[in-house]
């Protein structure tokens, strides 16, 4: 099968789903697809005529990756990409479409549509209904945008990809007629399966023993980091010597606002900004910290969480993540509302039962190998990539 994906950027600065493109188009090539990958160069400063170094260092060699300058950088616009896809998007079985709101995604379905090649969309979370409600001096402009660009791709779409049926219920406010299918992401369990001894990025934090708290994603507003900051004040009342560590790039200077409500609640000794992380310096970030948390307003699937899980560290998430009823089923992480309150009270008992950690932390891991490997998943994403293609063949006839 040739399959097509289309996505915004893969700057690594991203976070999740570039760590995800990379996984799922490996896996598929090794289950036999020709892969390619179409995007843009946004974010990354080193332009080769097709695939920036930066870039091919994230994607299997195997994976066709074609990168292209943009014209307009909020819209993301590209001349040359919009050529090429012109020239080639008949020659793929399916088209994977990430995304909404940008040209790169909106413009590959549309080609899709009005030229009968099967396409399905991703929205990454975009019809989250916190998202999709939320306020701004451009929001006639979206609204505008969807009704002429994005709806009638997602109505037209072979199907809707969500990662979480928690996902796929936020969207169903919108009526949307595609069909729709759920398939999560997932890791590579051979970056898990043996997993470094405890202390070195203690070491090199100079954090000791201290029980540690850990948040790792971007800092952005939906994050729930005005949860988090004065929920780990209150932990810090119950447990003096814990510490909490934040790791993530800081965007649109969000992290200047964290690090006041950090200043002004007393916390600098103790809460921890480290900047981003990628490889094994991650999974030791996961090893030696005791809790991971992650209390969002909102969130596709929870990528981070999955990780955590797959080092063996219980979770404490909010019920807007949306992996949530997984993650109380496997009983590896303790779900909360978005409420102070509830989150320091999930800290609390957990740093200080080390045996109720271990505990989750163990079941959390095997359920992560149970459901979340990518074998697992491609198998299924074939499965509905056959299904789409077979019903775009009896459409068409």
């Amino acid at each position: 099968m040739r399959v097509l994906h289309v996505i915004s950027t893969l700057s690594p600065a991203s976070g999740g789903p570039t760590q995800v493109m990379a996984a799922l188009t490996a896996a598929q090539v090794a289950q036999g697809c020709e892969v390619t990958i179409c995007t843009t160069d946004r974010d990354n400063p080193t332009r080769d005529k097709l695939a920036p170094e930066s870039l091919r260092k994230l994607i299997s060699s195997h994976v066709e990756l074609v990168v292209f300058g943009c014209q307009m950088h909020g819209l993301l616009l590209s001349l040359a990409m919009s050529a090429w896809l012109r020239r080639r998007i008949r020659t793929f079985d399916m088209v994977h479409v990430h995304g909404l709101y940008r040209f790169p995604p909106t413009y590959a379905a549309y080609l899709a549509r009005r030229q009968g090649v099967p396409y399905i969309i991703r929205p990454h979370g975009n019809l989250d209904p916190f998202l999709y409600k939320q306020s701004s001096r451009n929001i006639m402009l979206k609204r505008l945008y969807e009704s002429w660009f994005d709806f009638p791709n997602l109505h037209g779409a072979g199907a809707i990809h969500y990662t979480a049926e928690e996902e796929r219920a936020r969207a169903a406010f919108l009526k949307l007629r595609a069909p729709s299918f759920v398939v999560p992401n997932g890791v590579d369990w051979d970056r898990f399966k043996s997993l470094p001894g405890r202390g070195a990025f203690r070491a090199t934090h100079r954090l000791g023993d201290a029980p540690l708290v850990l948040f790792l994603g971007r800092l952005h507003f939906k994050k729930g980091f005005d949860l988090l900051i004065p929920a780990f004040d209150a932990v810090r009342r119950d447990i003096p010597d814990a510490q909490l560590v934040i790791v993530g790039p800081e965007n649109d200077d969000f992290g200047q606002k964290v690090r006041g409500w950090v200043e002004g609640r007393g916390l600098t000794k103790v809460v921890h900004f480290v900047g981003h992380l990628d490889g094994s310096d991650v999974i030791q970030a996961y090893v030696d910290a005791d809790v991971f948390v992650l209390p969002s307003y909102t969130e596709n699937f929870g990528m981070t969480v999955v990780e955590a899980m797959a080092c063996g560290l219980p979770v404490v998430i909010s019920d807007q993540v949306n992996i949530h009823q997984d993650v109380a089923k496997s009983g590896g992480g303790v779900v909360t509302r978005c409420d102070v309150d509830e989150i320091a009270q999930a800290l609390t008992v957990l740093l200080k039962d080390k045996n109720l950690r271990s505990s989750m932390g163990e079941k959390g891991r095997q359920f992560v190998q149970q459901r979340y490997t990518w074998s697992i998943i491609v198998d299924a994403m074939t499965r509905e990539y056959e299904k789409v293609i077979q019903r775009s063949h009896q459409k068409n006839g």
